[in-house]
Parts: C-alpha cells; structure tokens; sequence
C-alpha cells in the first residue's frame, strides 16, 4: 500500500460507510479537525450495506421511539439541504399495504403504524384494496388494507454520501480508500493498518458494519449481531407507468419458505439502456443463508429466493417488464433488530447493527457519534440503543 498515513489523528474512524462519513461530516461542522476515515474498499462499494442510490425515509413506525426520532432526524436532513442547497431526498409518499394482523416484524405492522400515527398526529390515508388498485398499478388481494404516508420519500443516498465526503474534506479532514485496519492495540491506542503502517488516536469511531466484531473481538468487545445477505434487484418498467409506481412496503404472513416481507420505491433511474426500473427486495432471508461473520456473504445465494421476488414483483404489479439486475448485500442485525450506538470504552465509540433501515436516521447517528466521540451529551435520546444489551465479553 503506498497511501500515506498520518502518524496521529486526533478522532479515527474506522468505515466509510453511512454511519463512519455522517459521523465525520458532524464532526467536521462542529470545527473539530485533525480526523481521519479509514475505509477498506472504495466509498460505497457493492459490497457493503451503504451501496445504492436510494432508501426509505419514513415517521410511519409502530415503535413510537423510533417514530419520534425519525422526526427529529427530517428536520436534520433539511438543515443538511439548506446547507448544501440542493436535495438530498425525494418526497413521493409511502405505502403500507398487505394483510393487518396483531404481530410485529422487523418493519412493524399496519396496525402498529396505524395506532402510533394516530398517537403522534401523523397525517396518512387508510386505504381499501379496492382503492389501492385504483390508485396504484397494483394487484392487492381482496383482504389487503394500507396505510399512505404523504410526507414520506427516498433519500438520494448517493448525493448523501457525495455531500457528506464534501463537508469533510473542505474541512481538511482526510478520507483513505483501500485502507483496511488488521487491529486495533488498545494498549497505545493504535491502528494497525495492513501493510505495515500505523496510526495513533485520541478517540475512535468503530462503523465497520459486517466487519465490526473482526475488530472489537478481540479487545473484548463482540457484539451479538448477525449478517443477513439480503437481496435486491432492478426490474425494468414500462415507460407509460414511470410516474404511477409508489413507495411501497407489503406486509403478508410468513408462508412455509417465503418470508412475506417485500418493498420496492417508484422509478427513480433508468438502466444503460435508458428503460426506466424500479427497485424492489426482499425484506428477509434464508435461515440457512444467516451467519456470524462475512462467510455469510460468501455462500452461494438460494436461488428459490430470487424466483420469490420475480414472482411477486410480476404476479403484482402492472407494467413490470422483467428483471435487470440482482444484488445482495449484508444487513447487520441485532436480536431486536435495533442499533447498537454507544460508547463502551472512554475513547471508543461503536455504531452496528443498523443495516436496512438506519440510513434515515443518518443525521442523527453521525451527530451522537460525534457528539460521544468528543465525551458530550447527545441531543437525543438513544437509550434504546444503548451497546451493553449485546455484550457477549466483558
């Protein structure tokens, strides 16, 4: 590796991912200087969880907790906006729609979102089956109901990370690509950098995602967290239908192999072809696939469940033309399927745990990031993401 190295840093960050470039962003609007990201690929490489052009952003949760913090975390993004005067999301509604039953999955439940909107006066429409299909290209069965949340959208996660790496360079605050830690050596607080470099620190910020126990198990700090090779995939749409398609979640029952969990978001680009698609994915995945490390993405992907997701995607919508491209990426989840954000060293600070739906909360991760990485008070209240209910060792 020829890159060269600071010999110190004042705040090294281990990830540039979402969580590691917010968090560095925050640092750097508060003036701090002297930090450094280490991210062992290229920034937002298919192989991690921030890969892609967009996700969700949404209040309608079932979980009031985390409704109230998407809220707060909307006005950061528009503090973001007017700072880089230009959009960083897209507002065209969401859809929840399916079968409403009283049992909570890892997105919620129609039910659920429906009695917390209604407590945190969120303004949506509840909807027939009759009257999804009339408004939607969609095939609902007869049961379904939804819920539409006007105010909700995609962030243009691309431009995110494009404004995030801005921010922190104007700043004089350094990004190093195809840098992988080997260690971190508690000892003299140390970065040992494969290639025979190191790097000292005052604090430290561990957003590796997948990568994270790699580093933290052995100073004793492994978390109880699990990859999840999740599939996505492009499918090209019929150009009469590019403004019909919504934001979309479905939620059905877990039916012997497939899990019932589907999403997609309108056409938002178009292929090399210029024929406009849709994202969608599966909102689940194999048991057999799930494993304790990156080994997992290395299995070979079932391919019973890309036929799932082309049979619901074709058997469902309208003006679908057929599959473009497929993706699978690593979502590290916890037990409760909720973040790990805490400080469980005095000069270390660790994000994990929030892959397939924190990037909405990505103003608010980086600023308690930075905000724990410089010993303050967060601005908010994240105890229900507190590190110590994963501890494995201490």
């Amino acid at each position: 590796m020829n890159i060269k190295i600071p010999e110190h840093v004042d705040i090294a960050i281990i990830g540039g991912g979402m969580a590691g470039l917010s968090a560095a962003a925050s640092l750097s609007e508060m003036g701090v200087k002297n930090i450094a990201v280490f991210e062992s690929e290229k920034l937002a490489h298919s192989e991690g969880s921030s890969f892609g052009e967009s996700r969700m952003y949404r209040e309608m949760y079932s979980d009031p907790v985390l409704c109230k913090l998407a809220k707060e975390s909307n006005k950061l993004w528009a503090e973001q906006e007017s700072i880089a005067k230009y959009s960083l999301r897209k507002e065209h509604g969401l859809l929840f729609y399916g079968e409403s039953w009283d049992e909570e999955t890892i997105e919620g439940s129609i039910p659920g979102a429906q009695k917390v909107m209604d407590e945190q006066n969120i303004p949506y429409e509840f909807l027939t089956s009759e009257k999804i299909s009339e408004r939607f290209p969609i095939k609902p069965k007869e049961h379904f109901v939804g819920l539409f949340e006007p105010s909700a959208g995609s962030i243009l996660s691309d431009r995110a990370i494009e404004n995030w790496i801005k921010i922190i360079r104007s700043n004089g605050n350094q990004i190093y690509e195809g840098c992988k830690i080997k260690r971190i050596e508690e000892k003299n607080n140390s970065l040992e950098i494969i290639g025979n470099q190191s790097v000292s620190f005052d604090q430290l910020i561990v957003a590796s995602g997948m990568w994270t126990n790699e580093l933290l198990e052995p100073i004793g700090l492994k978390q109880d967290v699990k990859i999840w090779p999740m599939l996505w995939a492009h499918y090209l749409v019929d150009e009469d239908f590019i403004n019909s398609y919504p934001q979309w979640f479905c939620f059905q029952k877990s039916r012997g192999d497939d899990g019932g969990l589907y999403y997609g978001f309108p056409v938002l680009s178009r292929n090399k072809n210029n024929i406009p698609r849709i994202k969608v994915g599966i909102d689940w995945t194999s048991p057999k696939l799930i494993g304790g490390d990156e080994g997992a993405m290395k299995k070979p992907f079932m391919e019973p469940l890309i036929k799932m997701l082309d049979d619901f995607i074709i058997n469902n919508f309208e003006g679908v033309i057929v599959c473009d491209e497929t993706f699978v990426s690593p979502y590290t989840m916890t037990n409760d399927v909720n973040f790990i954000l805490d400080k469980p060293k005095s000069n270390i600070t660790v994000f994990s745990g929030g892959s397939g739906q924190s990037f909405k909360f990505a103003p608010i991760i980086g600023k308690c990031l930075a905000e724990k990485a410089l010993n303050k008070n967060c601005s908010f209240d994240i105890s229900c993401w507190e590190f110590d209910r994963f501890l494995t060792t201490k």
